[in-house]
């Protein structure tokens, strides 16, 4: 569930609510950002294609990126990309950098010092539920249990106390956490779900269950899971943190495997600079 900005828990994924198009945060899972992080007018894109001019036949540019003028769209995306065409990419501002390739039809809609976002450009993020995502988020902790926006006490930040956390809640399913590498760092994934007929909490009218928040320094996020709405994170140790990605999926718009499915071949192309 994301907010937008860290004072208050909205209904959806919603990462758009502050975001500058419209955008709205729902209740469940997103990745608004907060902060007042600034598009940055140029950005690194994949090379043009093949061209041809009046001085000869078609030739291939390098194999280099090009700094092309590029204006992230929302308020809070910081020096996100927007609408993608199918390649690789290097974020500019998540630290530590992260290189992905998507293909076609992926937007990444956030790109700040704690939270990177990408999304389907066919998924709807404005749903009640809001819409499905790519969540990367530096320094996550597990949000409080009391249904109050703050971290949980006495809850560490390593993959292995988050996972004992996660698993150790009455109203959500979890599967036995799996040793994951991605990128370059190493892990533990977990799939949650939230545990039929269970009310926790409620956010903006939804029924959830709180899971992660921003560490409120690089980081700015607070994220449920819901009957709506499932969620993997894979929660990767970084120096004395995490790096973790969290896919969220919107059942309405896809199932759960397929979504899954889809997103992996992403997840896969990671690459973290450590």
């Amino acid at each position: 569930m994301g907010v937008a900005g860290k004072g208050s828990t909205m209904v959806g994924s919603a990462r758009f609510a502050l975001l500058g198009l419209a955008a709205a945060c729902a209740y469940v899972l997103g990745a608004c950002a907060g902060g007042d992080v600034d598009p940055v007018p140029y950005a690194s894109t994949p090379a043009a294609a093949p061209s041809s001019t009046a001085s000869g036949p078609a030739t291939s540019p390098p194999p280099t990126t090009s700094m092309q003028p590029i204006g992230c769209p929302y308020d809070h995306g910081g020096t996100c990309l927007f609408e993608l065409e199918p390649g690789t990419y290097t974020t500019t501002t998540f630290e530590p950098s992260i290189t992905y390739t998507v293909p076609e039809g992926w937007v990444n809609a956030e790109d700040l010092p704690g939270n990177f976002l990408l999304h389907l450009d066919a998924d709807d993020q404005l749903g009640g539920a809001g819409g499905s995502y790519l969540g990367i988020y530096r320094n996550a902790h597990a949000a409080a249990i009391s249904c109050v926006e703050d971290a949980q006490e006495g809850v560490g930040t390593s993959s292995r106390e988050l996972a004992e956390w996660f698993t150790s809640l009455e109203m959500i399913e979890v599967s036995e956490p799996q040793l994951v590498s991605v990128g370059g760092l190493d892990g533990l994934q977990v799939d949650i779900s939230q545990v039929p007929g269970a009310e926790p909490c409620t956010f903006g009218g939804g029924v959830s269950t709180p899971l992660i928040i921003g560490d409120g320094k690089v980081s700015d996020l607070h994220h449920v899971v819901s009957a709506e709405i499932d969620v993997r994170l894979v929660i990767l140790d970084h120096e004395d943190g995490n790096v973790t990605l969290e896919i969220t999926n919107v059942l309405e718009q896809h199932p759960t495997q397929e979504y899954r499915a889809i997103v992996q071949p992403i997840v896969d192309s990671l690459a973290f600079g450590v």
